[in-house]
Parts: structure tokens; sequence; C-alpha cells
């Protein structure tokens, strides 16, 4: 009998460093949807369909908010990036910063953003399944595959949950595993701001899980 031992998230689901870094780490718990952020893209930029990064520094207030907010950083210069960036600060919160610390906040207008269909490559995610879920929810086959690679593709909605997700790739196919993780979805949860500065919120996500899948017998020694 084949039994599974081991299952292991990777790619984006753990390994990535903080969204916005200060004297103490930040962390969003509100941000400016995509569909915000590309209507506050600089009409100039967006004709001329050019991309830009800005990093802001902002005082936290009592409630997570940002005030004061001043442009540090701003690429290219001279197409209204920094005052479009000001302003969706307005709609930011974060936590685990005290009041009055200074916070890094990067904004980064890729043009690709305009489209319905943008997918954010590097979301932080706040909640994932327990390893008993996915003990739960892999199919059992008698010899089956050892290395299983399935990667989902959501929309995120209010609130850093996932919808509308469906099987992007699954290897080997056609063996469950993709339905598997795919029951799994309602339990992933993501922060409404990437690390380089990117709306999440009304976005796409990609989620990717690998199991490594091992007899008891084997696992043992």
């Amino acid at each position: 009998m084949r039994t599974t031992l081991l299952t292991l998230i990777t790619a984006g689901a753990a390994l990535v460093a903080g969204a916005a870094s200060a004297q103490v780490a930040a962390t969003f718990v509100e941000a400016p949807s995509r569909e915000r952020v590309a209507a506050a893209f600089p009409a100039k930029a967006k004709a001329a369909g050019l991309s830009g990064a800005v990093d802001l520094s902002c005082t936290a207030t009592s409630g997570g908010g940002l005030k004061d907010c001043s442009v540090i950083g701003e690429t290219p210069r001279g197409h209204g990036f920094g005052q479009a960036a000001r302003q969706l600060a307005h709609g930011m919160r974060v936590s685990g910063v005290a009041t009055g610390v200074e916070v890094k906040v990067p904004v980064n207008f890729q043009a690709d953003l305009l489209k319905a269909d943008f997918t954010a490559r590097t979301p932080k995610w706040t909640a994932m399944p327990e390893a008993a879920d996915f003990q739960a929810t892999i199919p059992k086959h008698e010899d089956g595959p050892n290395a299983v690679r399935v990667v989902l593709v959501c929309d995120v909605q209010a609130g850093g949950v996932l919808s509308g997700c469906a099987v992007d790739k699954e290897e080997p196919a056609g063996q469950g595993f993709g339905q598997g993780v795919l029951a799994l979805a309602p339990k992933f949860k993501v922060e409404p701001w990437s690390a380089e500065g990117l709306p999440i919120v009304g976005s796409k996500v990609r989620v990717p899980v690998r199991y490594d899948l091992k007899p008891v017998s084997q696992a043992a020694r």
C-alpha cells in the first residue's frame, strides 16, 4: 500500500519577503485594488505605454494609516508617477508599525496592470492549508507518482480571498491532483499589496503546490 507522507508548498507560498520595510516590519492590511491603481495611472505614461516605480516615505498613524508621504525615488521622472503614488497611499493601512514610524512604501506602475487579466507574480501569503488538508485531498493511487506539481490561477477578491480558481498546470495530469488542490483554494489568502508594490486585489495570482510523496516504509529509513 502506497501512503502519502509529505506535502510541500513551494515557489510563491512562503519565500516572499516583506511588502515594505522601515524601522520595523510592516504588513499591508488595506491597499488599493488593481482597478484603483489602473485609474490612478498617469495619463501621459499610459498613452506612451510606460511603466514606472516609486518609493514613498510615509509616517504611520495610530490607526495604521499613512500620512505625510514624500517621494524618495521615482523612475522615470516627469510622468506623474510620484504624485499618483502619493494619492494611492491614502488608501493603505499597515500593521506592526508604531505610530510615528517612517515606512518605506513601494508603488509599482507596471503597464501590464492596466489589463484585466494582470497576474501578480509575488503575492504574500497570509493563510494556507494545513498539511492535514493536503493529506486529505491527495488521490489514493497504488504505485502512483512520487513528484507532483500543480499550479492554480485564481482571482483575488477583497480581503485577499481567492475565487474563480482553475488548474493551470498538473504534472502528471489526469490523476486527480489538480482537483485536490482546487478544493483547497478557499484556505489560501494573500496580502493586498505585493513585495514589489503591486496591487493584489483585483489581480490574478498563481498558486504553486508541489507534492513529494513516498511510501511509509521508504520514508522511515
